[in-house]
């Protein structure tokens, strides 16, 4: 630019009148944020307008609110005068180029700006579900910016390790929390409780399966668990009775002695996950309830009448998923009761639909045969239940619910009472409330 035309622009701008307006726009300037089509400031004073007027050769406005700069118009005005409307130059003519804070911040700006749709593109060649949700969620809260500092670097490398992750959950055959972190982290402890990559793949875990991101340990053991990652080895044990497992394997000679003593007991995931399942002959029906109660009664009252019995004891924690699929890929059939309440409904989804458990009496006849016993009011969000549809409509139709505990004698009695050889025994032979054609219904997974 000619010496002359800087003089002339300076001529203009730095005029009082023009201070606001110059201001506004080193504001946007230094922030890294695009120019607006227009500025508009309060209470603007004579001078302001009359200089606004004169440049664009317009009559002068009388008092006003507010004055609004239209950027377009100023712009045609300076190019009919003979000068280039950038900004950019005219700005660093009046006051300076950008000061080196403020070129920092645009720089990091400019880079976020850059790196979502970046990352965007990367993911899309390996998607895993929902993945463009939980970027969303992430681009929305500032957690990957807060954490990494504003370094898009460190921002990529841990999004990518997640991502990476994500893609390869659920896992095939279950691994332990830290054998995954080193694998795909290349650190045994990447993903301990509190870790940014802990935080963003259960964050993407919890989206696929709509629930809210997990906040104490239990949840989010669990929440590892779903997908194949053993973070516990020892907590939340899964309690059996009466299951006697046939092979050398020592949790075959511990669930056999417990059941010859009559006794339920505890097998922790440590000792599932350990044990050779190829070898071991799992008993042909097995019997899946929600209460610890119901097991109390079966070895209180029933003893070695009852047939295999495996507690959930609410939401299935990972030995509870464990062990029901490897009695599973063992030939084993599951039955599964629960609570005729809306939780209940949804923890039978679950083991029916993800472990591949069939109803026992537990559809919409056993509702309904259900009414003499005691209840209390049905309450929470309704779930619906694919294995019998119309259960879920009559419970919201009766708003009534009923626990497990208080069915527990006479669920026990369809299946003690008929069942002389656990053994061997199929699923057509008892009278579950269910019939066969509504067992076949339901697929094996």
């Amino acid at each position: 630019m000619k010496i002359q035309d800087q003089e002339r622009l300076r001529a203009i701008f730095l005029q009082p009148g023009w201070d606001r307006f110059i201001a506004a726009l080193l504001n946007y300037r230094d922030q890294g944020r695009a120019f607006p089509s227009a500025v508009s400031l309060r209470q603007p004073t004579e001078t302001e307008c009359l200089l606004y007027a004169r440049l664009l050769r317009l009559p002068a406005q009388s008092s006003s609110a507010i004055l609004r700069y239209d950027l377009g118009r100023i712009a045609a005005a300076l190019a009919h005068g003979g000068f280039e409307p950038d900004w950019q130059v005219i700005l660093e003519l009046l006051h300076g180029p950008m000061s080196p804070s403020h070129l920092a911040t645009r720089t990091r700006e400019q880079a976020w700006q850059d790196f979502w749709p970046r990352m965007e593109g990367a993911i899309a060649v390996a998607p895993f579900d929902r993945w463009e949700e939980w970027l969303a969620s992430l681009k929305r809260d500032g957690l990957l910016k807060r954490m990494s500092k504003g370094d898009t670097e460190q921002a990529r490398g841990w999004l990518e390790t997640a991502a990476r992750l994500l893609q390869a959950l659920p896992l095939e055959t279950e691994r332990s929390l830290a054998g995954v972190s080193a694998e795909f982290c290349g650190d045994s402890h990447a993903l301990d409780v509190g870790s940014i990559l802990s935080t963003l793949v259960l964050r993407g875990l919890a989206l696929r399966i709509n629930q809210p991101i997990p906040s104490r340990s239990e949840s989010r053991r669990e929440l590892w668990g779903a997908f194949g990652v053993i973070c516990d080895e020892l907590s939340a044990p899964v309690l059996v009775f009466n299951l006697a497992l046939h092979g050398d394997a020592l949790l075959c000679r511990l669930t056999s002695s417990a059941s010859a003593e009559n006794q339920p007991l505890h097998l922790t995931t440590r000792l599932i996950w350990s044990t050779e399942w190829s070898s071991i002959q799992s008993p042909s029906d097995v019997y899946v309830c929600e209460n610890p109660t119901v097991v109390s009664i079966a070895a209180n009252r029933f003893g070695h009448q009852c047939p295999p019995l495996v507690c959930v004891n609410g939401e299935p924690t990972t030995a509870v998923r464990l062990l029901l699929r490897h009695l599973r890929s063992t030939g084993a059939r599951l039955h599964y009761h629960g609570d005729f309440d809306w939780r209940g409904v949804a923890i039978a989804r679950r083991v029916i639909e993800e472990i591949g458990a069939i109803p026992w009496a537990f559809d919409v006849a056993s509702y309904l045969a259900a009414e003499s016993y005691p209840s209390r009011e049905l309450l929470g969000a309704p779930c619906p239940s694919p294995w019998s549809p119309d259960l879920a409509t009559k419970m919201r139709q009766r708003g009534v619910a009923y626990d497990e505990e208080v069915l527990a004698e006479e669920l026990l009695n369809k299946v003690c009472g008929k069942n002389e050889s656990r053994l061997g025994r199929t699923v057509g032979s008892l009278n579950l409330g269910s019939g066969p054609a509504n067992a076949e219904a339901i697929p094996r997974k």
